[in-house]
C-alpha cells in the first residue's frame, strides 16, 4: 500500500492526544509548549537487530519501549513529562499499519504520564529506528536529583527488584529454556519496562541526594554514581533484590541469579 508522508501524519494525529503543557502539538513546523523553566530534556532510540528485534516484539512494544526509556531518564531527575518527540526512521515496505501501532503504543504510555507526542519526523531507513526526545519540569520539586551528589554514608537503594528484563530476553530467545510460572512477568518486563516516574518525583521531593535509572545493569549504573560523585560505592550483592522467576532462568543458563540483576540491564529502577 502507498501512502504519503502527509497521509501518515494525519493517521498519527488522529492517534495523539495534547495533553498538559503542550499548547499546539502535531500538524505545525514546530510545537509550543507551557514549561516553566527550567527544562529538562532527555534523548534515547531503538534501534532494530540493537533494542529490540519483529521476532519477538509487537510494533506496540516498540513505540511503549522507545518513550518507556526516555521517561525512565526524567523520573531520574525527578521531572513530570510534558511533551516527547519522536523521529522515526522506517525501511521500505513498511505498512501504515506498524507505524499506526507503534504510536499506538507511544500513546497509550505517554497517557499514563500526562505526556503529549507533541510532534517530531519520518524518514527512510535502513533498519526501523524509533528516536525520542522528551521534555519536562521539575513542577513542584525544588530542584533536579544529579547523579553527582553522592555523600560519604549515604544507603545506595534500588526502587525495584532486579532481572526480570534479562531473563525476559533469555526467554524470548531461547525456546529451548523452561517457562517459569513467572514468564509473563520477565517478558513484559523486557518488551515494555515501567518508567517509575511517580515515584522518580517523591524521591526528588524526599531530598534523595543522587539518582540515576539502571538501565545498563546495577553495578555499571551505580559505578557512574560514584565517578560522577567522587565516591566510594559499596554493593552487597546478596542484598540485591531478584525479580521472581529469574532464578529459575539463570539457574538454566549456568548463570548465578545475582549477576542477572546486578548486570543485566534494562529494569529501569530508579
Amino acid at each position: 500500500m502507498t501512502i504519503t508522508e502527509t497521509q501518515l501524519l494525519s493517521r498519527i494525529r488522529r492517534i495523539v492526544t495534547n495533553r498538559g503543557g503542550v499548547l499546539l502539538g502535531i500538524g505545525d513546523d514546530a510545537a509550543v509548549l507551557g514549561i516553566p523553566s527550567p527544562v529538562i530534556a532527555a534523548h534515547d532510540m531503538v534501534v532494530e537487530d540493537v533494542h529490540f528485534r519483529w521476532s519477538t516484539s509487537e510494533p506496540e512494544d516498540v513505540g511503549h519501549k522507545a518513550l518507556a526509556v526516555n521517561l525512565s531518564d526524567l523520573a531520574a531527575m525527578g521531572a513530570a513529562p510534558v511533551a516527547a518527540l519522536v523521529g522515526l526512521g522506517l525501511p521500505a515496505g513498511t505498512t501504515p499499519d506498524v507505524v499506526e501501532r507503534i504510536y499506538r503504543g507511544m500513546e497509550r504510555l505517554a497517557g499514563a504520564h500526562g505526556c503529549t507526542i507533541a510532534g517530531g519526523d519520518i524518514s527512510r531507513s535502513a533498519v526501523t529506528v524509533v528516536s525520542v526526545s522528551v521534555l519536562g519540569g521539575l513542577d513542584g520539586v525544588e530542584s533536579a536529583v544529579r547523579r553527582d551528589g553522592a555523600r560519604p554514608g549515604d544507603l545506595v537503594s534500588v526502587t525495584g527488584a532486579l532481572g526480570a528484563s534479562a531473563a525476559g530476553l533469555a526467554l524470548l530467545e531461547d525456546a529451548a529454556l523452561t517457562r517459569p510460572a513467572e514468564t509473563e512477568n520477565l517478558v513484559a518486563a523486557h518488551r515494555r519496562p515501567i518508567p517509575q516516574v511517580g515515584l522518580g518525583r517523591r524521591l526528588a521531593a524526599h531530598g534523595v541526594h543522587a539518582m540515576l535509572d539502571c538501565s545498563d545493569g546495577l553495578v555499571q549504573d551505580a559505578g557512574r554514581l560514584a565517578e560522577a560523585s567522587g565516591a566510594e560505592v559499596l554493593i552487597d550483592l546478596d542484598l540485591v533484590p531478584i525479580a521472581p522467576g529469574v532464578a529459575r532462568v539463570a539457574d538454566q543458563l549456568g548463570v548465578d541469579p545475582a549477576m542477572f540483576a546486578s548486570g543485566g540491564g534494562e529494569d529501569y529502577a530508579l
